[in-house]
């Protein structure tokens, strides 16, 4: 399983609003019993190994030489053979001696494991021995390092971490899941009186740190590593209710009991607990609200035209109607549709987007209504559908013209009768959801041409809303242009603005891409300048000919130089920084291209917000 299916499926559960749950094993035995259980996650830990044969799994906190040897052995021959469709991760030491960092991945990726994470880890160890480590070069840094080659390879991971400053490093490595440890398996239970506080006081600890790597990247999983504390579902709820929490790994806590299902049975003990509670979703949804009216900003603006359009916002909200969204593209129309949403009543369900325009017809049925096992050659598992998954909220229809006929005729009868069954299956399911569609096509051409249905039409537009092109409303363009820059700015760390002149330019453009090839110029601007300030000679060639001629500037050796940084730039993202390549391909020495990414103060990071 690739790194992009592993994710897929994580952010399935996720939706289903299922805690992610991993767990470490030391053989064959145990790794099937937690597949059985549910596990979403197996990671083959030393410490699983030790656990099996008797020894306190605190021995496998410290790194030893030929460890990853150990986890190899068991994990290759005892659990990859035996489980199937779930993810197995390698349990590496990066500080293990026998192989090299590059060694130890490829090794792995052959034999077959689906990921790897840092467990051993050296955040586990304090005092003199911690420090003896660090001062070797053999300290935190050697895990992350291990990481980051590891994701560089296209390889999914996990990484452990006990501190704020750890965390930030390994979001900073791109690693795929964070896993916040506390330390449970080598400290003391508290005891009733002194538990409480002591959640309390993790429960902090696991906000600032999960609030933090959610800024920096978005896109992780931030989960818990435990246990013998949290063999009481209280506290694994409170820390699902009360933290950005989105799953539990744990190794001896899934052995509580000594029968022999014991650890499929607290697999799905663990599995079972509700990811959110009914007041944590209403938390979860104002904090999506309130970002939702923070992205409103770059659709109403100070026009009359704008101001009209943020009253309809309003008023078509609070009715329950299926409302079309129709403009050219990048005029915002993603944006008035979640805005919609966030605003109506359905705002504490979920808004789930369909771009029907990006998945291919042989698919797009499956996607919509879902499909039961079996049903087709290679559908091994039951798939809930969008219009499923969005039940009680909104679907959100991206480019509907795209749909084919076909499909058109399903999603007519689904509209009507509030009803489906998924590809292959025989249940009625009954759905109650608010359908917001887009297009930037003339929808009456469509129809007379027939290549859309009229009678689906008048289902979907209830309501009409038609946005504005850019053109047609530049008095809005300051404020979108103080809108980007303030976000740019705290993207790329800088105080960034735009010369009057690139403000005159950006007034006398008539704007084909509308607000998105705005927002986009700015963005482009502001990575390749130097300064504070975005100039003219920092913007597309397209803008040259409504630029008037300053007599004090060379934009000949200017634009030159932008174009020669942009080139350079380019093709260093495309070879993933092999400068090697980069020199070959743009036909200049190594020292060259060394001197030229000098002089433009290149880095790999440039593009990461």
């Amino acid at each position: 399983m690739n790194r992009f299916e592993i994710i897929d499926k994580l952010n399935e559960s996720m939706k289903s609003k299922e805690p992610i749950i991993g767990v470490s094993i030391g053989n064959g035995r145990s790794a099937q019993q937690a597949a059985e259980g549910g596990a979403d996650l197996l990671l083959a830990l030393n410490a699983g190994r030790f656990r099996m044969s008797g020894i306190a799994s605190t021995a496998a906190m410290l790194p030893f030489v030929n460890c990853n040897d150990m986890v190899y052995e068991f994990g290759h021959k005892e659990v990859l053979p035996r489980v199937n469709g779930i993810p197995v991760l390698f349990g590496a030491c990066a500080q293990d001696p026998t192989y090299t960092h590059e060694e130890l991945i490829e090794q792995v990726i052959h034999a077959g494991f689906d990921g790897i994470n840092n467990f051993p880890t050296v955040s586990l160890i304090d005092g003199q021995y911690r420090e003896f480590i660090e001062e070797n070069n053999e300290g935190f840094a050697q895990e992350v390092d291990l990481l980051k080659k590891a994701v560089e390879k296209g390889f999914f991971t996990i990484a452990f971490v006990v501190t704020l400053e750890e965390a930030i490093q390994m979001v900073e490595a791109d690693v795929d899941v964070l896993c916040l440890h506390f330390g449970w398996t080598y400290i003391n239970r508290p005891n009733e009186s002194e538990l409480k506080p002591y959640v309390d006081q993790l429960i902090v600890k696991a906000n600032t740190v999960f609030e933090k790597i959610l800024e920096i990247k978005p896109t992780i999983i931030p989960m818990i590593y435990g246990g013998s504390i949290i063999r009481n579902p209280e506290v694994m709820s409170r820390f699902y209710n009360e933290t950005l929490t989105m799953g539990y790994i744990g190794g001896s806590v899934f052995e509580v009991t000594p029968v022999e299902n014991s650890i499929k049975d607290a697999t799905k003990r663990f599995k079972s607990i509700n990811l959110i509670s009914e007041l944590e979703k209403e938390n979860e949804i104002l904090k999506q609200h309130l970002m939702s009216k923070r992205g409103v900003k770059t659709v109403i603006g100070n026009s009359q035209i704008m101001k009209e359009m943020s009253d309809l916002i309003t008023k078509v909200s609070n009715f329950d109607s299926n409302v079309l969204v129709n403009g050219e593209n990048g005029s915002g129309k993603d944006l008035v549709v979640k805005a919609i949403h966030y605003n109506s009543n359905r705002a504490i369900h979920p808004i789930i987007k369909v771009n029907c325009a990006a998945i291919p017809k042989s698919l797009i049925e499956s996607e919509l209504f879902g499909h039961e096992k079996g049903a087709f050659i290679g559908a091994d598992k039951q798939h809930i559908g969008r219009f499923e998954s969005a039940n009680h909220g909104t679907l959100f229809l991206d480019h509907i013209t795209e749909l084919d006929l076909n499909v058109q005729a399903k999603l007519l009868r689904v509209i009507q009768d509030k009803e489906f069954e998924r590809v292959g299956g025989d249940e009625t399911i009954h759905i109650d959801v608010r359908i917001l569609s887009t297009s930037n096509k003339d929808i009456y051409k469509e129809i007379q041409e027939k290549k859309f249905r009229e009678d689906l039409f008048y289902l979907l537009n209830v309501i009409t809303v038609e946005m504005p092109p850019l053109r047609s409303h530049k008095q809005d363009i300051p404020l979108y242009v103080s809108t980007f820059m303030d976000s740019i700015s705290e993207k790329h760390n800088k105080n960034m603005s735009v010369s009057p002149r690139v403000m005159n330019a950006f007034m006398n453009y008539d704007w084909p891409g509308n607000v998105r090839e705005l927002k986009n110029v700015l963005e482009r601007g502001a990575i390749l300048c130097d300064g504070d300030v975005i100039d003219i000679q920092l913007l597309p060639t397209t803008f040259y000919g409504i630029i008037p001629i300053d007599d004090t500037v060379n934009y000949i050796k200017n634009s030159s130089m932008i174009v020669e940084k942009e080139l350079i730039l380019n093709e260093l993202i495309k070879a993933n920084w092999n400068q090697t390549k980069v020199a070959e391909k743009l036909g200049m020495t190594r020292r060259t291209l060394y001197n030229k990414i000098k002089k433009y103060t290149l880095e790999k990071n440039i593009l990461k917000g």
